[in-house]
Order: C-alpha cells, then structure tokens, then sequence
C-alpha cells in the first residue's frame, strides 16, 4: 500500500456509483424494451424541464447506465493504483484511463441520444422512431404560440 490511508471520498463514490451502476444493470432490460415503471403525472410533477427533455431524458438512461459502469470500473482501477506499488500499480493507473476514455467518449452520445434521438443503436428499440426532445420542444413552443 503506497499510503497508510484511502481517499474516503474514492470510496464513499465507488459505493454510491456502484449501485447505482448495479441498479442500473439490473433495470436496462425493462429501460431498453421501454417498459421501465415510470407513471408519467407523478414524474412530470417533479421534472422541472418539460416533457421533451423528460422523454428525452428516458431514452438516454441505457447509455447512462452504460457510462456509470465504466466510470465505476476506472475508479476500481483508481483505487487499486494507490493500493499497489511498483509495476502492478502503473498497470492500474493505465487500467482506470482504459475505463474512463469510453466513458468520456459517451458523454456526446448521451447528449445526441437525449436531445436528437441519435444514433439509433444506442436508443432503445422501441423509442427508435420517436423524435428526439429539441424536435419536440420545437414543436410544443409553435403549438404555444399559434394557441
């Protein structure tokens, strides 16, 4: 161990985002078939954004999960980097920036998912024909101003 403590804040963000990459992985079947329990009143109510960078938002939550889990396994390799010394330690450190380029490179397919629904493999299935939340919001701010 190269010091005789841990970052508690390393490991206080390893607990949080693993579950939420765990919780995650263990919905992305219901989130890519669409089919996750999200009613929409109550969820509209809370959302302070509209209801195009809501959808939006939901269509996006897959890639999210995806980016969390890299994210999570970059810190893992984070975390053994300052535990390990020597060679085994310079492979880590490598190890956390293989995880986290993935990561850094969803962060625009997030967006495009999110506000254009693109690219298309990455938006679930059933959301594919969809229009992407800007088209959206468009069309509810030319709705609002003929009414």
């Amino acid at each position: 161990m190269k010091d005789s403590y841990l970052d508690v804040r390393l490991l206080v963000g390893l607990v949080l985002g693993g579950l939420i990459a765990v919780g995650g992985l263990w919905l992305m079947p219901q989130l890519w078939r669409m089919e996750a329990d999200v009613h929409k009143e109550e969820a509209t109510r809370w959302w302070p954004f509209g209801e195009a960078l809501r959808e939006g938002f939901l269509r996006s939550i897959p890639v999210a999960i995806i980016m969390c889990l890299f994210l999570e396994l970059g810190g893992i390799a984070n975390l053994f980097e300052k535990l390990l010394t020597g060679e085994a330690s310079h492979l880590a450190r490598q190890l956390s920036v293989i995880f986290w380029i993935p990561a850094l490179v969803m962060i625009p397919v997030f967006l495009g998912v999110h506000l254009f629904n693109q690219p298309k493999i990455v938006v679930p299935p059933a959301a594919r024909d969809e229009p992407g939340a800007v088209v959206l919001w468009w069309s509810s701010r030319k709705y609002k101003k003929k009414a």
